[in-house]
């Protein structure tokens, strides 16, 4: 049985820590050798793999060798904003009341919250 998957954060986090790596022209065993304490190729593969988490002290051991800074490391790429729920549509599924008054509600909770809920 496969181990469990880590947080994507650990998947994007190795793959920004494999290409900073790659483009420094180092191998995994060279960039394991030259951190402090030291890490095996495999420990490097597994976080670039996401399979692996990061103390904070390697992150900052990593960003080092990599002259590379924590924030270009863990700072995330622009990513689809999340789904808002269609307020409309769950109101019109579950109150006897017309699209009219649906939008006519949905426009005064709009207000409301433009208002800071007031």
């Amino acid at each position: 049985m496969p181990p469990p998957k880590l947080e994507p954060f650990y998947e994007d986090l190795g793959r920004r820590i494999e290409d900073l790596r790659r483009s420094r022209g180092m191998t995994q065993e060279q960039l394991g050798k030259k951190l402090v304490p030291t890490l095996t190729r495999a420990s490097v593969s597994n976080i670039e793999t996401g399979k692996q988490r990061i103390l904070a002290h390697m992150l900052v051991e990593i960003a080092a060798v990599l002259e590379t800074t924590i924030d270009e490391l863990v700072t995330t790429k622009q990513r689809a904003a999340p789904a808002v729920p269609d307020i409309g549509a769950e109101l019109a599924a579950k109150l006897p009341i017309s699209a009219a008054e649906v939008r006519k509600l949905t426009s005064k909770l709009a207000a409301s919250g433009r208002r800071g809920g007031s």
